[in-house]
């Protein structure tokens, strides 16, 4: 994408900041952030009357509506294809191994595309099909956050390749379990815990799968404080790929409908995070995560608690929790606003 040097005036909604602003050596501004006239007047309040941007109109992965039902088409082909690919394993086959690799392809083939993942992907229209959209889910977090860490693009396609295996092994669980509207009886729990090895076992003698995928699939319950399972293992015995699964993972289902739980805010998945996160997951993953995909909420039109609603016009990158929202035709600060918080993000 071509970079472009404008007076700080001159940017409009068309312009998205090319490069972290920082301010006596404080990000003050995240890149990718969209300008909008808060972050204007934000720029021009610390003295800042030139930035470097993108253009939208530039960029085949922002643009127009046409590329976002695009994404959309192929998005929705990527999880039957997963169905697919999971049901004739079901059926007693072995696993397709090419299949996987152009399963895998075709989440690499978007990497460029976080914005119109991050506003498709909760909006899973089908609970009965949740595993196939979670697992396409995962491996596209999965591929943003490798990508995020700066992995090689093998390790991309692998970490991808992960995601779309990572839940494998329940298709060893009874249905009646997998999709049962009220809470588990302790048996039913210890029997989902066993999903992780189911899945490793169906895979780990074939020789074309890395062993890091291999292990994402069994430690992506894993947790680095050791309160995770199947074994309860800690921080560096835990693979890089099962850190970045666990929190694709985690997310996913968090920020998705559920038979037997609605979904939650993405600000309240990155409280979780910042919060009781911090001693189940990798903290520098969680650092990188949340750092990059926080941008894509800027523009967000949101309900508040109280049931009002607002657009995100800022998320201060040292405070994710309280961004700045225009409600009517005032600024809200949430960090000045203990009281209210997103109960709904509506992209």
């Amino acid at each position: 994408m071509r970079k472009y040097m404008m007076n700080t005036i001159d940017c409009n909604s068309d312009c998205v900041l090319a490069e972290d602003i920082f301010v006596c050596n404080t990000k003050l501004i995240s890149r990718y952030t969209p300008i909008n006239d808060y972050i204007k007047q934000s720029l021009f309040s610390k003295g800042i009357n030139e930035v470097s941007v993108y253009k939208k109109n530039d960029s085949k992965d922002i643009s127009s509506n046409s590329e976002a039902d695009e994404f959309k088409e192929g998005y929705e082909i990527a999880v039957s294809d997963v169905k697919k690919f999971v049901l004739n394993i079901c059926d007693g086959n072995s696993l397709d191994y090419d299949e996987l690799l152009n399963l895998s392809e075709k989440v690499y083939d978007n990497i460029g595309k976080c914005d119109y993942m991050v506003k498709y992907a909760r909006e899973i229209k089908n609970n009965d099909e949740y595993t196939f959209y979670h697992s396409v889910n995962v491996a596209f977090y999965g591929m943003l956050i490798a990508n995020w860490l700066k992995l090689t693009d093998n390790e991309i396609r692998e970490v991808i390749s992960a995601g779309i295996l990572h839940d494998l092994g329940k298709i060893k669980i009874e249905n009646e379990i997998l999709n049962k509207p009220g809470k588990l009886t302790n048996s039913e729990y210890e029997k989902i815990k066993e999903h992780p090895v189911y899945g490793y076992e169906m895979i780990n003698n074939d020789s074309r799968i890395s062993n890091k995928v291999k292990l994402a699939i069994l430690q992506h319950h894993e947790r680095i404080n050791g309160t995770g399972y199947p074994y309860g293992i800690k921080a560096d015995e835990i693979d890089l790929y099962s850190k970045i699964i666990a929190v694709a993972d985690v997310y996913d289902a968090m920020t998705s409908d559920r038979v037997y739980k609605k979904k939650k805010s993405p600000f309240i998945a990155f409280k979780m995070f910042r919060t009781e996160g911090i001693s189940l997951f990798d903290a520098s993953i969680l650092r990188t995560f949340m750092s990059n995909i926080t941008v894509h909420f800027i523009g967000a039109k949101v309900i508040l608690n109280d049931g009002r609603e607002g657009k995100i016009v800022y998320i201060p990158p040292d405070n994710i929790l309280h961004p700045i929202l225009k409600v009517d035709s005032n600024y809200v600060d949430f960090s000045k606003d203990s009281d209210s918080y997103i109960s709904e993000v509506i992209m």
